[in-house]
């Protein structure tokens, strides 16, 4: 998952794992959506080779160790380096990559994965099964790391020759080939080619599309063309430069003058104006993400469900996202969002009502009010007005906000602490399975961050998310998501505001541009006329 700006929830979507039983299958990414589709079109023209693009981004890397890596600058940065064995197409479908085909067994607790021939890493040397196995052991054993957790079913991980890994799992784990698939098990060759751990990754080397020629943490970043990349002929582009613009206006105005060639995180209120200037054009595409309220329940009031509930009630998220996303924007429900595989549209929410609101508060340990803190990220316009929105929707309860407005990394540190009553942030699905956002989210010792640093601990939710990761079958899988979204949704641990899209805009000349629902965007294909 991940978290705004910097801070990545774990992420997945349409995988059907029971369709696939012990299958082949077959290489190529599967292109489905409006955006995706677009992509496709605007390159479906001959397509011209060299060039620089430039990119202005609101994150910036400050790592490039895929193992330690949950800030967005960092994850958006990686899979311009390094892959895994499999991707996450911007249609939202998991797609073959570095592995060309697997089975499992009956039992679902052996997988073998046959590497694509010929792949090379940008040093020349060959892609090995040895590099897969060193790879996955690596991110396996880190069990402390951001999403180590993804990996927990892993038994074994051995070479079956040079192109040939087997996997086998502790216990059948329908999530598995969308685990792997993340970002963090991206591959490395093994020993780090010979060097130490820290000269590896500050001069990598992998099998993508793009090397590394020059980086400042926490600012800059330029990439150049992977000379021994196994897509014959990509990348298209001759470099691509990564400027860090924290500013939104200063990236609205880049784009507009041509300084930048696609810019992310385009504010919704300049999106209409943005579409109506000449050589640029905005494309929303649709996300596994949802912005929370968080409610720390280790404090005796959060601990209390009525007030929890109480806040829900009190919330008009319709009017929130009318007042901040300029229509680009859904009100928030399910804290699953609508794109990610098992939704379940009919989640029984708590809907906007004064009235309920202050019945359930009367039912508190508190029912004449108390006075609170929200907890938000100075750098975050949105989730600026989000707060005072908020504050305004609390007080009829007579409950006193005061919002505590800090700097990014003083923000993620103080909550990751659980020194907050309140905050907002936002959860992302990296993968296409939706076992991440539920465990981490739900499972309150699992996740390893006390589902979603809430300390929200259901049994009962808990339970479910551990019968929907040995669960093969999709229908089956459905109606437990389902009955994990209805349990959350009466528990309110924290309140999903919206569901915004990515929203970017790009130059005239940028062709082949697209992000997956996990925010990731591959750039091999994108090339400049």
């Amino acid at each position: 998952m991940s978290i705004e700006p910097d801070h990545r929830l774990t992420r997945r979507r349409l995988l059907r794992q029971g369709a696939l039983g012990s299958a082949f299958l077959a290489a190529g990414p599967l292109l489905g959506s409006a955006p995706a589709r677009a992509a496709v079109a605007r390159a479906s023209t001959a397509i011209t080779k060299g060039g620089t693009l430039t990119f202005a981004r609101s994150v910036a890397p400050t790592q490039l160790d895929p193992a330690n890596s949950i800030i967005a600058g960092d994850v958006y940065t990686l899979d311009k380096i390094f892959e895994p064995l499999f991707i996450t197409s911007p249609a939202g479908e998991l797609t073959p990559w570095l592995a060309e085909s697997y089975t499992q067994s009956s039992d679902h607790l052996t997988w073998t994965f046959n590497l694509r021939p010929g792949v090379k890493f940008s040093d020349g040397s060959a892609l090995d099964a040895a590099d897969v196995v060193f790879s996955l052991k690596r991110e396996a054993a880190n069990v402390d790391g951001p999403l180590g957790f993804l990996d927990s079913a892993i038994k074994t991980v051995k070479a079956s020759g040079s192109n040939q890994v087997v996997i086998k799992l502790a216990e059948p784990w329908a999530p598995f080939l969308s685990d792997i698939s993340v970002f963090a098990n991206a591959i490395i060759p093994a020993n780090f080619g010979g060097r130490s751990e820290k000269a590896f990754f500050a001069k990598p080397v992998g099998t993508g599309p793009f090397v590394l020629d020059g980086f400042t943490p926490d600012s800059n970043l330029t990439l150049l063309p992977n000379p021994h990349y196994w897509q014959p002929g990509k990348p298209y582009v001759d470099r691509v430069q990564f400027n860090y613009v924290a500013d939104d206006n200063q990236r609205v105005l880049q784009i507009q003058s041509g300084a930048a060639d696609i810019i992310d995180a385009v504010p919704p209120a300049n999106v209409a104006s943005l579409k109506g200037v000449s050589g640029v054009t905005v494309e929303l595409f649709p996300a596994w993400e949802v912005d929370l309220l968080v409610l720390n329940e280790a404090l005796p009031y959060f601990a209390d469900r009525h007030v929890r509930r109480a806040i829900t009630h009190a919330i008009n998220r319709e009017a929130l996202v009318s007042a901040t996303s300029f229509g680009t924007a859904k009100p928030g429900g399910s804290f699953f969002p609508p794109s990610l595989q098992y939704y379940d549209p009919n989640t029984p929410v708590l809907s906007y009502s004064l009235a309920a609101a202050k019945a359930e508060l009367a039912q508190s340990k508190y029912p004449n009010g108390f006075a609170t803190k929200l907890l938000i990220s100075g750098g975050v316009e949105k989730w600026s007005e989000f707060a005072q929105i908020i504050q305004q929707s609390l007080a009829p309860l007579n409950i006193k906000v005061t919002i505590d407005s800090l700097d990014h990394a003083a923000f993620e540190s103080t909550f990751q602490a659980y020194n907050y009553d309140m905050f907002i942030d936002y959860a992302i699905n990296d993968i296409s399975d939706p076992d991440e956002m539920a465990s981490f989210e739900v499972d309150y010792k699992g996740s390893g961050v006390k589902s979603y640093w809430s300390s929200y601990n259901n049994p009962a939710a808990i339970a479910l998310v551990h019968e929907a990761q040995k669960e093969f079958d999709s229908a089956k899988r459905a109606d437990l998501y389902a009955q994990i979204q209805a349990i959350v949704s009466a528990d309110a641990p924290y309140v999903p505001l919206d569901y915004p899209p990515y929203i970017y805009a790009t130059g005239a000349k940028v062709h082949g541009f697209a992000v997956n629902p996990g925010g990731a965007y591959r750039l091999e294909n994108v090339w400049l006329s």
